[in-house]
């Protein structure tokens, strides 16, 4: 039972703890800061998030094409760009372009 119990909060306290810095870094210029903390976060828990999250929106990428498709139909026929920039373009560049240790989204 308690095994159950962790098994479903470990992946919230794992979100909770990259949110929480997220929120507490505070640079205002585009170089990330290497922080050991950052750095330990950011390869142990984001990036793999991250690559998940690529990988889960390519799955879905793939199976709304159908959809996509028919909003392709009317003007101004770039559904297929946006959708694959929302799932697939935006996670893979929070994973592999973003500087290591920096959680700031401006420099993507």
């Amino acid at each position: 039972m308690i095994k159950k119990i962790a098994k479903s909060v470990l992946p919230f306290l794992l979100l909770a703890l990259a949110s929480w810095q997220a929120i507490a870094e505070t640079v205002s210029d585009c170089k990330p800061r290497y922080e050991a903390l950052n750095l330990l976060t950011d390869v142990v828990i984001v990036r793999p998030m991250g690559l998940v999250g690529t990988l889960a929106g390519g799955a879905l990428f793939i199976g709304l094409s159908p959809f996509t498709a028919i909003a392709n139909i009317p003007e101004p026929h770039n559904a297929f760009d946006r959708v694959g920039e929302v799932l697939v373009g935006a996670p893979y560049a929070y994973t592999f372009v973003r500087p290591l240790g920096y959680f700031s989204g401006s420099c993507i």
